[in-house]
């Protein structure tokens, strides 16, 4: 095997192993954080209590309360509210006016809720694509290699 050949799979197997120690060391911290939250779940938890108070009970003094006074309700008195009225002079066009209403609109996302989109391949399609992307280096190589 040539030099070149040589070098090359020493640093496709480095690459390829630098992918698999990544892979393992996600799969450790996912298996150390689910360790972590069953056991913080199954620890009991304290309550701390206050030592007992002497309790004390108020006294209340008696008051006298005026009574109340008996005064009559005002009473309501009609008011007429007169306008100007334009008088028509059979010039005029009637303009419709527009009134600014909150329709929503379907299938918009109301502002506030809006959540990040489920974007790209994934932790285990970016592992797929890495391993093919080795397996593409070897075959290309021995292709190249081979004619």
């Amino acid at each position: 095997m040539p030099g070149n050949n040589r070098l090359f799979v020493l640093i496709a197997l480095f690459l390829v192993g630098l992918l698999v120690l990544g892979l393992l060391a996600i799969g450790g911290v996912v298996i150390i954080g689910s360790i972590n939250r069953s056991q913080q779940a199954a620890r009991p938890t304290s309550t701390p209590t206050l030592p007992a108070i002497a309790q004390v009970t108020p006294t209340f003094t008696p008051t006298t309360v005026p009574s109340p006074t008996n005064t009559s309700e005002p009473t309501l008195t009609p008011t007429k509210v007169v306008q100007d009225t334009a008088t028509p002079t059979g010039d005029e066009t009637a303009t419709p006016t527009r009134i600014a209403t909150s329709t929503p609109v379907p299938g918009a996302t109301p502002v506030g809720e809006a959540t990040t989109p489920d974007t790209g391949i994934g932790g285990l399609g970016a592992a797929l694509a890495a391993v093919g992307l080795g397996a593409m280096l070897f075959i290309a190589r021995r292709l190249r290699t081979a004619s």
